[in-house]
């Protein structure tokens, strides 16, 4: 059906109720988009950089710390390790410290259980006629031992062959007269003498090799 307003001004037709929202209203519903602004764009596009570059950081700083507590520990236990080698190395030169001085001293009686009877030998050998022996003392020192020799002489050159002897030993040195006197002893006169004389170690090569058994054939 066809219908006609004949009133005047009929022909203008009613607006519809969505043409008649106010201009205002349509232009807020209008959201802006970033690609009409530059600056917006850049704005964010900084903030990711920031963002990345936090990250990045973040990232290596763990793991410089992770790698820093890993280096401290494996440090931690090789100090550890190296201070227990360094004690069993100073326990074991204390103890080559005192080996070493253990053998020293026999090394030391060792070289020196045939020195008196060395000695004496020597002594017995020196005595030349006419001389007599009383007394005989001996100290330690620190050049070897230290003798001492009390006796008679008949005459004075037998005192001083007695004397000559001795120091012609490779084992005797330093042969000193201490003391001097003329005594009168069963109708004779003596001189009573008084000897000072050292230990020397001899030269290997005036050792004596004497055989503790002897064969006879």
């Amino acid at each position: 059906m066809i219908e006609i307003n004949l009133l005047p001004g009929g022909d203008k037709r009613r607006p519809t109720r969505q043409s008649a929202a106010p201009a205002s209203s349509r232009r807020a519903l209008k959201v802006p988009g970033f690609g009409a602004d530059p600056w917006m764009v850049g704005l964010g596009a900084a903030a990711v950089l920031l963002l990345l570059a936090a990250a990045g950081i973040w990232w290596s700083t763990a793991s410089a710390t992770t790698r820093l507590e890993s280096q401290i520990a494996q440090e931690v236990t090789d100090s550890t390790r190296y201070a227990a080698t360094i004690d069993l190395v100073t326990s074991l030169r204390a103890r080559q410290d005192t080996i070493q001085q253990k053998i020293e001293v026999i090394r030391s009686v060792d070289t020196r259980r045939y020195v008196w009877p060395r000695v004496l030998d020597e002594i017995s050998r020196s005595v030349p006629a006419f001389t007599w022996l009383g007394k005989m003392e001996s100290a330690e020192g620190d050049g070897g031992p230290t003798l001492t020799l009390e006796g008679s002489a008949g005459s004075t050159q037998a005192l001083t062959r007695f004397m000559k002897n001795l120091e012609a030993s490779p084992f005797i040195r330093d042969v000193t007269l201490v003391t001097t006197e003329q005594v009168e002893a069963e109708g004779r006169t003596l001189n009573r003498f008084t000897l000072e004389a050292r230990y020397e170690a001899p030269d290997s090569t005036f050792i004596e090799t004497i055989p503790v058994v002897v064969v006879s054939n």
